[in-house]
């Protein structure tokens, strides 16, 4: 092929993707999708991705809120395995979780994604806890603990 046709060639392609993220957007994909309710005792999380704006790899912060989140999610006890993706909005990674009211707020969504990666389930969870002492790792422990309630609390109240 020649250097010119390439070129146009990748030009092609790059607004082609760029069209197609933005028609993703555009179809306003919905903030929570209910779990069906047949499925809601089958499910068991066999793992759990935190993800953020900008950063996602492993770090202390994930080191602390998957098992204290897998805690507070103890209403998935089935069989069926699931994979929940936790994104925690506007997350300060290296920052001491606490607001300008004191209290530990986390806001965030937890998707729920079946063995084929569809997700099956996607709900708004907000954590909000008194902030207990200056130990970072006992507030991240807590905040996690209550994402997972408030998950199965939603999940509860769907059946």
């Amino acid at each position: 092929m020649k250097p010119r046709l390439l070129a146009l060639a990748a030009i092609l392609s790059g607004f082609g993707l760029t069209a197609c993220a933005a028609d993703f957007w555009d179809m306003d994909p919905p903030a929570e999708i209910v779990l069906d309710p047949a499925l809601a005792g089958e499910l068991f999380i066999e793992g759990v991705e935190v993800r953020s704006a900008f950063y996602n790899p492993p770090d202390a912060f994930s080191d602390a809120f998957i098992p204290a989140f897998l805690d507070g999610a103890s209403c998935f006890g089935g069989r069926t395995p699931v994979r929940a993706i936790v994104f925690i909005h506007a997350l300060d990674r290296d920052g001491d979780l606490i607001a300008d009211d004191g209290r530990v707020r986390l806001p965030g969504s937890v998707d729920l994604q079946d063995a084929r990666g569809r997700v099956i389930a996607r709900y708004p969870i907000r954590a909000d806890l008194p902030a207990a002492g200056d130990d970072l790792t006992a507030r991240r422990t807590a905040a996690a603990e209550v994402f997972g309630e408030r998950l199965c609390e939603r999940i509860e109240a769907a059946r």
